[in-house]
């Protein structure tokens, strides 16, 4: 790219904004290639191609690190800014925020040394694979190197951040990147608050468990084919455009990326004895490939038409996978489609009653990813804790295991029997993603109020998702989230569709709701 970009042709509320547009637009597509590029590595690569692609990703990887920090965009940048101070008049609240997110960006990247950005590119891309594998082997010791180099690298970097941004730890530089709205402080006080009261409705749901018949366990052999057609049946009702869109089928983690022309959709789909884990997968994730899909069109290639990141990805994911998708209307609605495609026609494990009350079956258990709605905000508090502590200097890598038992014991009443049961469980320390699974429990927060919300906007609401139609959803989705891309915070957008601060009343009186009285 050269320095000069002579992009003349567009009015521009201050001179050289025009020019930041033509950069930041090349840097989302240099983005765009790398996620291509690092999805492909998760699907169909073969394994021999490893070395070949992480070069590959770190050549491109160097050059969106260069040509954003390079003094031309640096000094253009300070320049326009300097210009819209002075003439804020002239600016849209489109152009203004979209500055913003440029300036946001720019100091992410310039507050890390090439090789630190790079290096931790290379942890993100490489981290899932080492993961997968000491996980399958059940290998803390082969595992415990590789993570002790990625604590420190994100020490250094948590280190840089807070000299650039200021922050009163090291944790929080992190937690920039996934909830920058909140403090520490603030996720402390809203866990805390939840702590007692969720203990509390935890025992109250054991006894009355006891007191319920068990519902009947899933039967029937359920072949990707037959899962895949009802996943995709799935996206359809939600809305996703199969036009710029896919779903395909992976061995690692569920995830979604690309850019809203090609959104990729990939989730788990090897467990024959149930379906609904891949149901729910593609719920989560196809949340979030609506959202990229409907991004403010003409801001694609913008820095505000993005999304706002996880904080508010994980509570529409939420939103539609735990909170709808396990309703009694949506049990409805699923349960004769599942009968059709499985052909498990008059199996009583398949009656919409019984699959509702499979997904509300608590027990204790040591892993996150088979826990239930409830128990899952344990386990998240668990790794906020934890990896707090690992960023800030206060716990070790090699004490992990020991701490890990501890708070597993205080906060799931067992500890783990095995490494996969305690730290070998948690992939996003192995690819640098500290700060990300303690904001699930935020997320889950969010989506709480953001259904109430949609309970009161939308009068029918269960019996539209009784007959699987999840348009007005899907629209008020849209209007209210989706199309506001980066123009405001994160926070201040689900005040705005609230009208309250964030609190955790909504999420307890869901869990009330769902848990013990069995309404919506």
């Amino acid at each position: 790219m050269n320095d000069t970009a002579g992009l003349k042709s567009v009015s521009e509320p201050a001179k050289g904004y025009n020019d930041l547009k033509f950069y930041f637009a090349n840097l989302n597509t240099m983005f765009s290639i790398r996620n291509t590029l690092a999805l492909d590595m998760m699907t169909v690569m073969p394994s021999g191609g490893m070395q070949r692609r992480m070069n590959e990703i770190s050549s491109i990887t160097k050059r969106i690190y260069a040509e954003t920090t390079t003094p031309t965009v640096t000094n253009l940048l300070q320049q326009v800014e300097s210009e819209a101070q002075s003439n804020p008049d002239n600016w849209s609240a489109w152009d203004l925020a979209n500055l913003k997110e440029m300036r946001r960006i720019h100091s992410h990247l310039s507050a890390l040394p090439a090789d630190i950005y790079i290096a931790s590119v290379k942890v993100m891309n490489e981290g899932r694979k080492i993961h997968q594998i000491a996980l399958q082997k059940n290998d803390w010791k082969a595992a415990q190197p590789y993570l002790e180099k990625a604590v420190d690298l994100y020490r250094k970097i948590a280190e840089l951040k807070q000299k650039k941004f200021e922050t009163r730890t090291l944790y929080k530089a992190l937690l920039l990147g996934y909830a920058s709205d909140i403090s520490e402080g603030q996720m402390d006080t809203l866990y805390n608050d939840l702590l007692g009261p969720l203990k509390d409705l935890h025992g109250k749901v054991l006894e009355k468990q006891k007191k319920q018949d068990q519902p009947v366990p899933l039967e029937g052999d359920f072949s990707r084919a037959d899962q895949m057609w009802l996943n995709k049946t799935l996206l359809e009702i939600m809305g996703f455009d199969f036009e710029r869109g896919s779903l395909q089928i992976t061995n690692l983690g569920p995830m979604t990326a690309g850019h809203p022309e090609d959104v990729r959709i990939l989730v788990r789909c090897g467990d024959r004895t149930t379906f609904l884990d891949s149901m729910e997968d593609t719920l989560y994730q196809g949340a979030r490939g609506l959202y990229y899909q409907n991004l403010p069109q003409d801001w694609h290639m913008q820095p505000v038409g993005q999304d706002q990141g996880v904080l508010i990805l994980n509570s529409l994911s939420l939103l539609y996978e735990t909170i709808i998708g396990r309703t009694p209307q949506f049990f409805d609605f699923v349960s004769v489609r599942a009968e059709g495609v499985f052909r498990q026609f008059s199996n009583k494990s398949f009656e919409p009653e019984n699959l509702y009350q499979l997904r509300k079956v608590m027990a204790k258990g040591a892993a996150r990813n088979e826990a239930d709605e409830l128990s899952k905000i344990f386990h998240d508090i668990l790794r906020f804790r934890i990896e707090r502590d690992l960023i800030n200097g206060d716990l070790e890598v090699k004490d992990l295991p020991e701490r890990w038992a501890q708070e597993s014991k205080e906060l799931l009443g067992q500890e783990p029997s095995n490494p996969a049961e305690g730290p070998l469980q948690n992939p996003d320390w192995f690819t640098g993603r500290f700060g990300f699974i303690s904001t699930n429990t935020l997320s889950h927060i969010i989506a709480a109020e953001l259904h109430d919300a949609l309970y009161d906007k939308i009068n029918d609401l269960p019996a539209q998702i009784q007959k699987g139609n999840l348009k007005e959803v899907g629209a008020w989705v849209k209007e209210n989230i989706h199309d506001y891309g980066r123009q405001v915070n994160a926070l201040e957008m689900i005040k705005n569709i609230t009208g309250k601060e964030l609190g955790t009343a909504g999420l307890l009186k869901h869990l009330e709701r769902r848990y013990l009285s069995d309404k919506r």
